[in-house]
């Protein structure tokens, strides 16, 4: 399994009250019925400014073709909380992303 091309991104809106944090990105899955979940990694690592997100996939058999699972996170922060979020797929891959702040 490997994170799909252009697959990850996250932003803070702070037009929002309460602001909100969204995380957007795909995952390269070979079944059109596997699921894709996202959870915080408990426990959170030692910089509180750096959201750690568990992505997991719940693998079905069916026809092998490779396809792109998108999957998503929002939670609700305190303006700026966050400066980068990483994102560690089941495997040992990982990615990291700046977050960007609109408003």
């Amino acid at each position: 399994m490997a994170f799909c091309n252009l697959a990850v991104s996250a932003h803070i809106n702070g037009k929002e009250q309460p602001n909100k944090l969204y995380v957007h990105g795909s995952v390269l899955v070979y079944t059109m019925a596997t699921e894709v979940r996202v959870s915080e990694a408990v426990p959170q690592g030692f910089n509180p400014q750096i959201l750690i997100l568990n992505v997991t996939v719940k693998h079905v058999d069916g026809p092998m073709k490779g396809t792109c699972r998108p999957f998503e996170f929002v939670k609700e922060v305190n303006g700026r909380q966050y400066d980068q979020v990483t994102i560690n797929i089941e495997g040992g891959q990982s990615s990291t992303v700046v977050v960007s702040y609109m408003g």
